[in-house]
């Protein structure tokens, strides 16, 4: 039981605080939170590239031309996203909108069927206006960059004490039985 408990407290709290500790760091550090958590990422990729080239070169399994390939291509993107950090927090905006019209978009493909539009209204006024909000990101992404982060702060705040709710919860579960 005592065992169980320190799991959990070893697997969710560790990342439950840091969640919390990193969407406040987006809401006060708007750019320069993103830009350290976009070059964490950059060293993520160029990790895994580097492990792939290390197994292709010393790996017992059967050396295959797509482990250097890959290992090399991972490595470089995380070159280029390293040296080029704040150009890609920049883009996130503009990721965000696009995804938003094509999401709606897509959401409106299905409706396409004449027999099927009874009763989608709902559907139809959502979709329209994620399109909407992603048309008007696209429009000005640079002035809606700090919006954003400071609502993926928010979320992961509220991530992480949801998950801090959940372990205390569940070790209150686990001490009764």
């Amino acid at each position: 039981m005592n065992e169980t408990i320190k799991k959990l407290q070893r697997t969710k709290l560790v990342p439950a605080v840091l969640s919390i500790a990193f969407g406040i760091a987006l809401i006060i550090a708007r750019k320069g939170a993103a830009d350290v958590a976009v070059k964490i990422g950059a060293v993520m990729l160029m990790l895994c590239g580097v492990g792939c080239l290390l197994m292709f070169l010393f790996g017992p399994v059967k050396k295959e031309g797509t482990q250097l390939v890959v290992g090399g291509i991972l490595a470089l993107i995380g070159l280029l996203i390293w040296f080029n950090s704040s150009a890609l927090v920049d883009l996130i905006p503009v990721f965000t909108g696009i995804g938003l019209v094509l999401n709606g978009l897509s959401n409106l493909a299905p409706l396409s069927q004449p027999e099927e539009n009874a009763g989608n209204g709902l559907i139809i006024l959502f979709s329209v206006l994620m399109i909407a909000g992603g048309v008007m990101i696209l429009i000005r992404p640079a002035a809606i960059r700090d919006a954003l982060l400071i609502y993926v702060g928010i979320c992961y705040i509220l991530n992480g004490v949801m998950d801090l709710i959940l372990l205390h919860r569940v070790r209150e579960v686990l001490l009764r039985q």
